[in-house]
């Protein structure tokens, strides 16, 4: 009988301990809360502060302003470039990044692959231009900028490297965060999002340190956060009015530029920070559609399990947002669209050989690649004598690998390789052998067309 008791005891104790995790729902009854929008607000005002995008209650920049001037500028001439920093159409890259915690992240996972889709009837991309997720799980801005800022950073680099890139060609971002500031208990308005505008512009310092060719920031406010399940630890941080605060964060960070605060100084001598505009506008006030675009979100938007994170299809809707909003910005359109000067670009290359990020063309090494056009085989000559043949790769017209072969050290200077099955069209070769000159090992590359 004790046994049964200490049982039954045990179990309703697991019970009990259990019950908050498998509670969490969202809170679909809390699907407006009479908040507006900030572009619906315009110069309307919320506790004394007005409304709209950009100074003036406007939800545009206005053309004439130094900071639009100097951002269409900065976009006009954006160029890709090399590991090293340099300008380079052969081994270079418009290369953007996408920062932040969990949910951003989801849209990026989502958003990378329309960067790369060159057949996308709706938006047809640059193929120097090129997007990477470089969001952290779980990891707001007091990890970012706080006691933990030397990890954060590094596994920022890491993953920029793991792309086979580095920090030198990183000039694009976009930013969505949330600051744990909002759980000490004493969030107030306009004390709470004044101090994540503070806390934002730190980011941006740090973020000039470790990739000091960054050149255009887009930021967006966080989504509705209504429909959080209120047993979530961080419900505090992403519940009403916390996220609608959020915003208003990222419109006086974006004002302070603006109006030429120093430490966001962006051009000339001394620059502190990218210069910055808003990404997508993402707040609604749930399921009330704004005025000005008829978007909302419902709470069918949201995960079933917590009411915070998005669900599949939304992240799907919000990366295609993001990607219209790029390719229409004139802060990004400029590099983001294709169009004749991207034509002699080399595409992204996903390989997993990416020890060596210098690229160098076959031609003025005493390589050469033969013939060109081709139908049955192309060959790899290699002027100077044989030397150690270590991989092969063929990557097609939008950067994916579809033939590789691991060459084993095999010594040749005339290299054989059966294309007869390819589809006509352009492709990218690659091979990875000894330098005669130095030994060391290296990357060839250069583009071929199979008739």
């Amino acid at each position: 009988m004790k046994q049964t008791t200490s049982f039954l005891l045990a179990l309703a104790l697991c019970l009990l301990v259990t019950k908050p995790v498998d509670s969490q729902t969202p809170n679909c009854d809390n699907d407006s809360l009479g908040l507006i929008p900030l572009t619906d607000l315009g110069s309307g005002y919320y506790l004394g502060y007005q409304g709209g995008l950009f100074p003036g209650g406007s939800n545009i920049e206005l053309p004439a302003s130094q900071h639009y001037k100097k951002g269409r500028n900065f976009a006009k001439n954006l160029k890709p470039l090399d590991s090293l920093g340099n300008i380079s159409y052969e081994r270079g890259v418009v290369l953007m990044g996408g920062f932040g915690p969990s949910i951003p992240g989801h849209i990026l996972d989502e958003f990378v692959p329309i960067v790369r889709d060159t057949t996308d009837t709706e938006f047809k991309t640059n193929i120097c231009f090129d997007g990477i997720n470089m969001a952290a799980g779980g990891k707001g801005l007091d990890y970012a900028i706080g006691a933990d800022s030397v990890k954060y950073w590094n596994n920022m680099l890491m993953k920029i490297e793991e792309k086979g890139y580095t920090a030198e060609q990183l000039q694009v971002g976009w930013m969505y965060f949330n600051d744990k500031y909002d759980t000490t208990g004493t969030m107030s308005f306009p004390e709470t999002p004044n101090q994540i505008a503070d806390d934002l512009t730190t980011y941006l310092h740090m973020m000039m340190t470790h990739f000091p060719n960054m050149k255009i920031m887009f930021i967006s406010g966080r989504h509705f956060g209504g429909f959080a399940d209120t047993t979530l630890e961080q419900y505090p941080a992403i519940s009403e009015p916390s996220s609608y605060w959020n915003n208003f964060a990222v419109k006086w960070v974006i004002e302070r530029q603006i109006i030429g605060t120093p430490d966001l100084k962006y051009f000339g001598a001394n620059i502190k920070a990218p210069f910055i505009t808003w990404g997508p506008y993402l707040w609604t006030d749930g399921s009330i559609e704004r005025s000005d675009d008829h978007r909302l979100y419902q709470c069918s938007d949201f995960s079933t399990t917590d009411g915070y994170h998005l669900t599949d299809s939304t992240n799907v809707r919000d990366a295609r947002f993001l990607m219209q909003h790029i390719y229409n910005s004139d802060f990004s359109r400029f590099y983001v669209r294709d169009g004749d000067s991207w034509s002699s670009c080399v595409p992204y290359l996903d390989s997993i050989h990416r020890t060596q990020p210098d690229i160098v063309d076959i031609n003025p090494i005493g390589i050469t690649l033969y013939p060109n056009p081709a139908t049955e085989n192309i060959y790899v000559y290699r002027h100077n004598g044989s030397g150690n043949l270590y991989a092969v790769e063929i990557y097609n017209h939008l950067g994916q690998l579809i033939y590789q072969e691991s060459g084993d050290g095999v010594t040749s200077n005339n290299l054989a390789i059966d294309i007869a099955d390819l589809n006509s069209g352009m492709y990218f070769l690659r091979v990875a052998m000894d330098d005669s000159a130095t030994g060391t090992l290296k990357w060839y590359q250069q583009q071929f067309i199979k008739q």
